[in-house]
């Protein structure tokens, strides 16, 4: 486990960042914390699991959640996001020559390297799992195993690293509790209840970034638009040199909070134009 604090125009901007082996043991040691938070609002209803169920779970994952995911799977099949690799172009100009078309007479006789979008490039995901209060549980969760369902397609085709987490926050300050979830292999019933389970966004999640980073129960610098505006941003102080792709958290009364296949289409569309 990893804390890391920055300070940013917005406000203190911290972070615990965890791989997801970390987290049987981190539920162990704040499990009174966890426990007191799931038993003081809402319970079951909004959560989706008691604490002892959400515990033992952690630890093997939740089969039901991937027999979920495997709905989701054909609609995902052509949602493949680009991100930014390297290619070798011949030019007039560049660092190495193209020997063969020196010799040949040939203009474009050097080569240099461009960025370019290929399908095949490392990709780094960011699934931002907060979500308004007011939606229900299951369309929480529903979100959860359609990002799942993404994630299974991604490592299909090119390397993922995948984390998750969950942010909260007050006037000038922003706190995530985020982990890494394993993708080679992907354990898919664990990683099905680490991505998906309302738990561990709601309970887990909110549970250390209040205790441990004095976040009140709202949107990261009191202000949903900015935390999502800046947070792509911001994740580069985390990940420093590699290409993020930042899948933001849902609000209510979004008009896809019940499609979550048109949620990620929408949000993949709006990355492909930036």
């Amino acid at each position: 486990m990893r804390i890391q604090s920055f300070d940013t125009p917005y406000g203190t901007d911290k972070y615990v960042m965890l791989s997801a082996t970390e987290l049987d043991a981190l539920v162990a040691s704040e499990a009174s914390v966890i426990r007191s938070k799931m038993q003081c609002y809402g319970g079951e209803t909004w959560y989706g699991d008691t604490f002892d169920s959400f515990q033992h779970k952690v630890m093997v994952g939740d089969q039901s959640l991937v027999a979920e995911s495997d709905t989701f799977l054909e609609k995902l099949e052509d949602q493949t996001p680009h991100s930014l690799g390297w290619r070798n172009v011949d030019d007039v100009v560049g660092a190495v020559p193209n020997v063969p078309a020196f010799i040949a007479g040939h203009p474009q006789c050097m080569r240099r390297r461009e960025r370019t979008r290929k399908d095949t490039a490392p990709l780094a995901i960011y699934m931002d799992l907060t979500s308004s209060g007011g939606i229900s549980e299951r369309d929480v969760t529903r979100r959860g195993v359609a990002l799942l369902a993404l994630t299974r397609v991604l490592i299909e085709r090119r390397p993922v690293e995948l984390w998750v987490g969950a942010s909260l926050g007050c006037p000038h300050r922003s706190g995530t509790v985020a982990w890494r979830i394993d993708t080679a292999p992907l354990d898919l019933a664990r990683a099905a209840y680490h991505v998906g389970a309302t738990a561990m966004s709601r309970g887990f999640g909110y549970a250390i970034c209040q205790h441990h980073m004095g976040t009140k129960g709202g949107w990261p610098f009191n202000d949903y638009a900015k935390h999502c505006r800046t947070a792509k941003q911001r994740l580069q102080a985390v990940f420093p040199g590699q290409e993020i792709m930042y899948v933001p958290p849902i609000k209510l009364h979004d008009e896809l909070t019940k499609n979550p296949i048109g949620w990620i289409r929408r949000v993949l569309n709006e990355k492909g134009e930036e």
